[in-house]
């Protein structure tokens, strides 16, 4: 794996979309940053759905080294839209801080575009800070506190919106 850094590094770093021969990469990732955990028929399930949005970052070798996982919904109550959720994002230890998750925010943003998306939306653990950092960083407001939302460690959540359009 090139474990080279910065503007080299993501030269060498492809956006490519997750098929079932992945799945085995996105449960690794998933455990190794301590994910809420999905079965392999979780991914394969949410491979099915049209709406699903489900990119890998790979290293020049093709090794995946990142990925994430979310989907466009159709919502609004009065005047219907479509948004789009953001259900897990991961990269490898070794590979973290080096801008791997923003380049595969940047490739999910861009899905959102092309299919007209006005609001994305993620749940992320109240005492992950790296994450909710990040998610400020772009344009992510917090919502709400959803009371004990995840297990293992039960934890709250804390809802998260960016307004796209």
């Amino acid at each position: 794996m090139n474990l080279t850094t910065g503007e080299n590094q993501a030269a060498h770093l492809r956006i490519r979309p997750v098929e079932v021969s992945h799945v085995g990469d996105l449960i690794r990732l998933g455990d190794e940053t301590n994910l809420s955990p999905w079965t392999a028929q979780g991914y394969i399930d949410e491979m099915k759905n049209t709406d699903a949005i489900m990119l890998r970052l790979v290293s020049e070798e093709n090794v995946t080294i990142g990925f994430i996982v979310g989907r466009t919904v159709i919502g609004g109550a009065i005047e219907p839209t479509t948004d789009a959720e953001i259900y897990n994002i991961a990269v490898a230890e070794i590979q973290q801080r080096r801008g791997c998750g923003q380049m595969l925010f940047d490739a999910f943003m861009l899905a959102c575009s092309e299919r007209g998306v006005a609001n994305v939306w993620l749940e992320v653990r109240e005492s992950n800070q790296r994450a909710l950092s990040f998610y400020e960083r772009n344009g992510f407001v917090r919502v709400q506190t959803r009371p004990f939302f995840y297990d293992d460690p039960r934890e709250h959540a804390v809802l998260m919106k960016l307004r796209v359009k």
